[in-house]
């Protein structure tokens, strides 16, 4: 296996053509007045497009192969700044800080795309919104409903900061290498206010939703009494073998706050 094909194995890479990175460029609803965030530019295939829409773009790579390769082709783009490191490690708040109002992108290397939305999704009322590429599957349980299939804590811990929706589908022949999945591209706009901030509530609903097929009260019967379960879930109206995926995130919330601390 060559070096490259190793990098890209490594982090999770597969780069995107210059046709689906113009489109998805195109999506971003952003004024040539905004900052950007870029995650993980690869070799630069959306940052092309992504330039000319925006004040300044600020891109974070970890991958040492795709530095100088990015550093050579925006080298007369006054707008473009490169910063070499994790984007997990990334101080996000104090770009958010400096760079109000902003906007991030990126093609998310798939084995790392929930890590860094979940790094990002407490920042977001700070910015206008994300647009993110994704494995197809990992778009559908950020944006997903309360009894659908896909509906997990992802999409409640998503759901409590911002409004999401899917807005392309990508096939897998936009990408080299190909990959063995679809993919597709989300928007994140943040709430007004967030439903909770309360990270105990987000480990309450992680637990809820560790054994899916199990009802609530078994879920959580770790951490509470079930009788106490159930009489939470009576005192709102739902049944005493109510699953998580029943459940919006403002009833979790509800449920959350009955049970005691």
């Amino acid at each position: 296996m060559d070096k490259d094909r190793k990098t890209l194995r490594r982090f999770g890479q597969n780069f995107l053509d210059s046709e689906m990175s113009k489109k998805i460029a195109d999506d971003l609803p952003c004024s040539t007045r905004d900052c950007i965030l870029e995650i993980g530019p690869g070799h630069g295939a959306l940052t092309e497009w992504l330039l000319p829409k925006c004040s300044k773009l600020t891109a974070v790579e970890i991958d040492d192969f795709c530095i100088p390769k990015l550093k050579e082709k925006f080298k007369n783009r006054g707008n473009f700044n490169l910063i070499h490191e994790n984007f997990l490690k990334f101080d996000i708040e104090k770009w958010i800080d400096e760079h109000p109002g902003s906007w991030i992108a990126g093609n998310l290397p798939y084995n790392m795309a929930t890590a860094i939305i979940t790094h990002i999704l407490p920042h977001i009322s700070k910015i206008k919104g994300c647009m993110f590429m994704t494995q197809l599957e990992v778009a559908q349980r950020i944006t997903a409903h309360a009894g659908s299939k896909s509906y997990g804590s992802l999409s409640v811990f998503c759901a409590c900061h911002a409004k999401s929706r899917i807005e392309r589908l990508i096939s897998p022949e936009h990408f080299n290498p190909k990959p063995k999945v679809n993919s597709a591209t989300i928007i994140l706009e943040p709430l007004e206010k967030p439903l909770s901030l309360d990270d105990n509530f987000f480990e309450f609903v992680k637990a809820a939703f560790s054994q899916k097929r199990k009802i609530l009260a078994n879920s959580l019967s770790a951490f509470y009494p079930k009788e106490e379960i159930i009489n939470a879930l009576k005192s709102l109206n739902f049944k005493e073998n109510t699953r998580a995926e029943e459940l919006s995130p403002d009833c979790l919330i509800k449920i959350y706050y009955i049970l005691p601390k």
